[in-house]
């Protein structure tokens, strides 16, 4: 295991390749995770929203973090999510995660049945009693139902081992306010899930980013990132424009997903085939996102 400094930078929440009989590509993941790390990211997020995770059976999780992990070690952090509905299931997977290898957990509120931020923090707290791994708190209510707010956010990372918060919610007020609530934690990193509100986050004073389009475009988000540590905001928002058409694309067939998974492919990585029962991206739709990454300076698989 690596030991965990502050989190920073660059963190692609990477998918899963799948063939198209539904298993896991671990060649196209094994190419992926080297290509993201050539370009320079500085972790790698896995098991989260855009690996699929809530639909994978427990074999093709663990085939798919073997193979992660393999490329991972000893260069970046290697972060596991354990999302689940309930706090036993969590810690079911917390010890899957530590037999693995996995330098961090991330993890939800439990969702489907709603919870009090009091349960939010029970929950938090006893993941934190069963695992000596560092824990990264991710909130995306759009998924669980069950917001985290910034006050509940401090409450959870006065925890001995909650390292960080990843806010995919793009409540801005919230984020800027738990910013301001754990600027004087030095161990703490807020870091933005919403890809489009990269630029404004971390000048905000995110420490980092966990941006889908990692998987289409990490070099490109690299660059956004050292752009405004250095203070050169127009090529910084050069580069979010181009996010922001990315983002817009997603929406094409109705299926974020299909459309996430067909960017590796477009780079030489897989089939783009979604978990069953989502379709992939027509060919019609194949050739619009490969225009769209064409024109942002994307080199494509031949």
């Amino acid at each position: 295991m690596m030991k965990l400094e502050k989190l920073t930078g660059v963190i692609p929440p990477i998918i899963t390749p799948m063939k198209n009989d539904y298993s896991v590509d671990e060649e196209a993941l094994t190419g992926l995770v080297r290509y993201m790390l050539d370009c320079g990211v500085n972790g790698i997020f896995a098991m989260g929203t855009a690996a699929e995770s809530p639909m994978l059976t427990r074999e093709q999780r663990l085939r798919a973090l073997l193979a992660i992990r393999n490329e991972c070690k000893g260069k970046v952090p290697f972060l596991v999510g354990v999302m689940e509905t309930s706090t036993a299931r969590v810690l079911e997977l917390v010890k899957e995660a530590e037999e693995i290898g996995a330098d961090a957990v991330v993890a939800v509120s439990p969702y489907y049945f709603r919870v009090k931020p009091k349960e939010i923090v029970k929950h938090f707290a006893a993941i934190r009693e069963n695992t000596k791994l560092p824990i990264i708190v991710y909130n995306v209510p759009v998924y669980t139902g069950n917001p985290i707010d910034a006050e509940t956010v401090y409450e959870i990372a006065q925890f001995p081992g909650i390292v960080a918060f990843k806010d995919s919610s793009g409540n801005m007020p919230q984020f800027q306010k738990t910013i301001r609530l754990t600027s004087h934690m030095e161990h703490f990193s807020v870091l933005q899930g919403v890809q489009v509100l990269s630029v404004i986050s971390m000048q905000m004073g995110a420490a980092g980013l966990i941006p889908g389009v990692g998987n289409m475009i990490p070099k490109q988000m690299v660059q956004l990132y050292e752009a405004v540590k250095a203070g050169r905001l127009e090529e910084a928002y050069r580069i979010q424009d181009f996010v922001v058409q990315l983002e817009d694309s997603f929406a094409m067939e109705g299926y974020s997903l299909s459309v996430l998974k067909a960017a590796p492919q477009l780079l030489g990585f897989g089939v783009g085939q979604p978990h069953y029962p989502m379709n992939k991206l027509s060919d019609t739709g194949l050739a619009t996102l490969a225009a769209l990454l064409r024109s942002g300076g994307v080199k494509l698989a031949e």
